[in-house]
């Protein structure tokens, strides 16, 4: 894809004007990156659901073993024991939510490509170059 603008920056990069045909074409590719983000996304899901119920069961069964005396000590020699759990789980959730943001992204740009693409395709209709 043809790079406008550093984000970090706002610096131009390069600047060249797209024939709609060639806005067309980053339509199609961007919806079609979209389009499958759909079953990655939905597995990433899976997996921060799978890494959840993981720490769930293995803090319960970490605090059904503990000879603790009290409810908060066992409670802490549970997440003493579980902690790599909780690590998955984080990780499984920051992998999601970086996805998703990728995503919104995505959306995000073919929407401007789009709205490029109508002014573009006004112009060219205004001009006479349509016809």
């Amino acid at each position: 894809m043809t790079e406008i603008a550093n984000v970090a920056t706002g610096e131009l990069v390069t600047y060249e004007p797209l024939s709609p045909i060639e806005l067309e074409a980053l339509i199609v590719e961007i919806g079609h990156r979209l389009e499958a983000s759909v079953p990655a996304l939905k597995q990433m899901w899976a997996n921060r659901y799978a890494a959840e119920r993981a720490l769930i069961e293995g803090k319960a069964k970490a605090v059904l073993r503990s000879k603790a005396d009290t409810v908060t000590e066992k409670r802490a020699e549970a997440d003493l024991a579980t902690l790599e759990l909780r690590r998955e789980f984080d990780d499984a959730k920051e992998i999601l939510h970086a996805a998703e943001e990728l995503q919104k992204a995505l959306q995000a740009r073919l929407f401007g490509m789009q709205n490029i693409n109508r002014v573009v395709a006004t112009l060219y209709n205004a001009g006479g170059n349509g016809r």
